[in-house]
């Protein structure tokens, strides 16, 4: 409480915040000491000082911002959207996360997502998510490689060397997006993490220009459908009332002509899981280029038809 109130930016007077709380004055001395150790530690560069004219301890320098409620709530609602996570864990994020807030606004995050969480449904596959996500961001802090064990979508257990560059959320699951050892493929290849049975890390490191090439700011622009591929531009005629999809899901996009009814964009991304995608959209858009990617959106609808029939 009290590193909670300093952080508050409020202004301590030992005496009067001892009595409140039914502690010693002692008692303040001392915790205020494993403030300042725990300060250290953390190499924080705030520093508790005490005001001798006001006679009231204060903190200088504490850089970071207390969270609101409605801002924590908004948190807890994106997680619980995106039934990421194993219930477990996200009752876990849950207290972890209201323990940012004033105790005096816990009440209210706990009766506005209480009923959400209480009902929420583990995703199908029932793995522990964040211990491996911890790992994979150690080892790829390091740049190291790893050996991964994985399970395909058809249950089949390959073991791959590879270089992780990054892991991302997407659409319910999140994804290890990594280089495959000795290949000569171009683009990376995509883990789905709940699909790691393990893995084994090496002593070998891959180069930083690597893993700067492929940084996540870039690269998430071009890989929303985490389907591996060719990098590709395509060209597309959008109907209207589909160009805010359109531009939400593939923000590395540019307009090429108004057409009133309808807008030419470009966009550049991994062709299948694009074509997957543009399949879902129906007649709200049509492929213009590459001819590649038409004929195989085709082939595609002739196979649907072909079922169906």
């Amino acid at each position: 409480m009290l590193f909670h109130s300093l952080i508050q930016g409020q202004k301590i007077n030992k005496a009067d915040f001892a009595k409140n709380n039914n502690t010693s004055e002692r008692s303040i001395d001392r915790d205020i000491k494993d403030i300042r150790y725990y300060l250290s530690e953390i190499h924080s560069t705030a520093k508790i000082f005490f005001d001798k004219d006001e006679k009231v301890y204060y903190l200088f320098g504490w850089e970071n911002r207390r969270l609101s409620s409605i801002e924590v709530i908004t948190i807890l609602k994106v997680l619980i959207g995106s039934k990421v996570l194993r219930k477990d864990e996200m009752q876990e994020i849950m207290r972890s996360i209201r323990m940012l807030l004033d105790p005096t606004e816990r009440r209210e995050t706990v009766n506005s997502v209480y009923r959400e969480v209480d009902n929420y449904i583990s995703p199908a596959h029932g793995k522990s998510i964040l211990k491996i996500l911890e790992d994979l961001n150690l080892v790829i802090s390091k740049r190291l490689k790893i050996e991964l064990n994985y399970t395909k979508v058809n249950g089949d257990n390959i073991t791959k060397r590879v270089l992780p560059l990054i892991f991302i959320f997407s659409d319910f699951y999140f994804y290890l997006i990594a280089f495959i050892e000795d290949t000569e493929y171009k683009y990376p290849a995509f883990f789905r993490v709940d699909r790691i049975k393990s893995f084994m890390v090496t002593n070998e490191h891959y180069s930083e220009s690597l893993y700067e090439q492929y940084n996540a700011g870039e690269m998430r622009n071009c890989i929303q459908f985490m389907y591996a591929g060719e990098l590709i531009n395509v060209k597309v005629r959008c109907k209207n009332q589909t160009v805010e999809a359109f531009k939400d899901r593939l923000p590395n996009h540019w307009l090429i002509k108004d057409e009133g009814e309808h807008k030419v964009y470009g966009a550049r991304v991994f062709g299948e899981g694009f074509l997957k995608w543009a399949l879902l959209q129906g007649c709200n858009i049509k492929i213009l280029e590459p001819k590649s990617l038409r004929e195989k959106f085709l082939k595609e609808i002739s196979n649907i038809l072909v079922l169906y029939k």
